[in-house]
């Protein structure tokens, strides 16, 4: 069974798929919505399909719109005046298996959590008011106590701070850092896999991009990842699969998109993507084409262009416009909106007033033939890397028994069980990863004779 699961996995890492021209098609979700800056896609209402939520700057606007399982969308306000409207997250917040919604206002100066009570009813929590140049918004389990804290961040001033949730949401302050000006955006992940949650973030006034340390404890040390680097977003990824975390990031002022990688002793050494894009705002790392390695999504506000950046699999980096002539294009994200099997691709354009998705079209004949023979799909999870829990979707066109296995890097089963005789259609399990350490996992969904392996990152 481990030689079996060994071969598996290095299918799983090695496998490309020759793609001719991709195509992106187009769908707009709101062509009028005022000012967007940020994009985020959820099944917010648990009927398994992708919803979409927005943040409208300019608007001043907190929306979600509700897909009716063919992609056709509800607009529904969550807050028709919340000034400065900029980030917004959402996840299960308060642990009671509904999607609630994390959010930023810069003019209005909070920090918001909105509580779903079930029914996408959702009702509105200040975490903090007077957050003056509130811009940025995240939310993870930062002290290991299960549940789920808030991370945030200022433009002007450069603070930096969570609000440590007691398990009944009520939200206590630590700041992190104070002047780290001209913070942007802000991140957390277990970045030296030592167990516990550090936080990442990128200061355009300063010109730094760094990550504080966390002792296991929340003190945090920071440590500069680059100097001299007006930038504007960073994320975090293994880019090149060697089993530790990598950054990618953006300087809108530098115009560079770069990643840093990780020698896995925490020392980066810088890899440039694009030197010569105008403004990049926001990027977005992921397998976009479906060949076992990251690529990376951007929007960039200058050049007004959505573009992606496809890795060949050595990490040389390919450019790829998908919307060129985007006006003053934002926010971007990345999901499979409409459960096809590839990854679709969302978008902002603040000069368009427009909020869009556009429908990946990369999957081969092959790929499609193989689907409609076998009856089954099985999606990447969701978040990945993730803390604590994930979200796991396959489609059956067939009725059947259904097993899911989660394995260890070495092939060595973690957890097994018999899910039973599946109806036809889309399913999601959220696996719990309990007391399992940070690491990279394999798992694979059953169908009758036929199986499926995918990765999954485990971060704590």
């Amino acid at each position: 069974m481990a030689s079996y699961i060994h071969r598996m996995i290095l299918t799983t890492m090695i496998c490309s798929i020759a793609y001719g021209q991709d195509v992106w098609e187009k769908h707009t979700i709101d062509g009028n919505y005022g000012g967007p800056w940020c994009v985020f896609a959820l099944d917010i209402d648990r009927d398994e399909d992708i919803d979409v939520l927005g943040a409208a700057y300019g608007g001043s606007q907190l929306t979600w719109w509700e897909n009716d399982g063919f992609q056709n969308f509800t607009e529904h306000t969550l807050d028709s005046y919340y000034s400065g409207s900029l980030d917004v997250y959402a996840l299960d917040l308060d642990g009671d298996k509904d999607i609630d919604i994390v959010s930023a206002a810069h003019w209005a100066q909070e920090i918001t959590w909105w509580e779903n009570d079930g029914e996408q009813d959702f009702e509105k929590h200040t975490i903090e008011y007077g957050y003056f140049g509130s811009h940025h918004v995240f939310a993870i389990d930062m002290d290991d106590d299960d549940d789920i804290d808030v991370l945030g961040a200022t433009k002007q001033g450069g603070n930096i701070s969570w609000w440590e949730n007691d398990g009944e949401q009520n939200f206590a302050k630590h700041i992190i850092i104070n002047g780290f000006d001209g913070t942007r955006c802000v991140t957390a992940s277990d970045l030296d896999l030592d167990g516990d949650i550090d936080v990442l973030a990128a200061a355009e006034f300063i010109g730094k991009l760094s990550w504080w340390e966390n002792d296991g404890y929340q003190h945090y040390a920071e440590h500069t990842i680059q100097d001299n680097y007006n930038a504007f977003w960073v994320e975090v990824i293994d880019m090149d699969n060697d089993s530790d975390l990598d950054i990618v990031g953006a300087a809108a002022a530098n115009s560079d998109i770069s990643w840093w990688e990780n020698n896995g002793y925490q020392v980066f050494s810088k890899h440039t993507i694009d030197g010569s894009i105008g403004g990049p705002q926001s990027i977005y790392p992921r397998d976009l084409d479906n060949d076992g390695d990251v690529d990376v999504l951007g929007a960039a506000r200058f050049s007004n262009e959505l573009s992606w950046w496809e890795n060949d699999g050595n990490q040389y980096f390919i450019k790829h416009y998908i919307e060129p002539g985007y006006s003053y294009a934002t926010g971007t994200f990345a999901i499979d909106m409409d459960l096809d099997g590839d990854i679709d691709v969302l978008g902002t354009a603040f000069g368009e007033d427009d909020i869009s998705w556009w429908e990946n079209d990369m999957a081969t004949e092959a790929e499609d033939n193989e689907l409609s023979d076998s009856g089954f799909a099985l999606y990447q999870n969701y978040p990945n890397p993730f803390n604590d829990k994930t979200n796991i979707t396959y489609h059956l066109q067939y009725r059947s028994d259904v097993e899911f296995i989660v394995y260890n890097i070495l092939g060595q089963t973690i957890e097994k069980y018999t899910i039973g005789i599946v109806p036809v259609g889309l399913h999601s399990i959220i696996w719990d990863s309990k007391d399992l350490a940070s690491g990279i996992y394999l798992f694979e969904i059953r169908m009758g004779d036929f199986s499926e392996i995918k990765r999954m990152t485990l971060i704590k």
